[in-house]
């Protein structure tokens, strides 16, 4: 399935996001197969981030991710599954390209201590 972020249909339901999206710069790394990637992602929720890329990996990878957040002094490890992909695109150079991943696997105690540090943290709001 392939969910374009930018929709605006609210009604599909790829494109609904159970948890809240953060602006926040996370450090991230993975391996999928024989490709290591290391990087940032570009905004972060209890339920996946976005890591800004130009290798992408096709929708429905699996991948072991690793990503520290900012205060917080330690890696969180988990499952990842890629949901959606952004290609580069010349005529769109403001979007930057990359895949959003929801995160499979991860721990209750982790989700709470990423909610807890996102809670001091600016939610992302999109004109519609």
């Amino acid at each position: 399935m392939d969910v374009n972020p930018e929709s605006n249909d609210a009604t599909d339901p790829a494109n609904r996001r159970i948890a809240t999206r953060h602006d926040l710069k996370v450090e991230v790394s993975g391996q999928s197969g024989h490709q290591f990637f290391t990087g940032f992602s570009e905004n972060i929720s209890t339920g996946g981030l976005f890591i800004a890329t130009y290798q992408t990996l096709p929708l429905g990878t699996t991948f072991q991710l690793s990503f520290s957040v900012p205060g917080v002094d330690r890696q969180f490890e988990c499952k990842c599954e890629v949901r959606w992909v952004r290609e580069h695109d010349a005529e769109t150079p403001h979007a930057v390209p990359g895949v959003g991943v929801n995160f499979l696997e991860l721990t209750a105690s982790d989700e709470q201590i990423i909610d807890t540090i996102l809670g001091r943290v600016d939610t992302m709001f999109y004109d519609d």
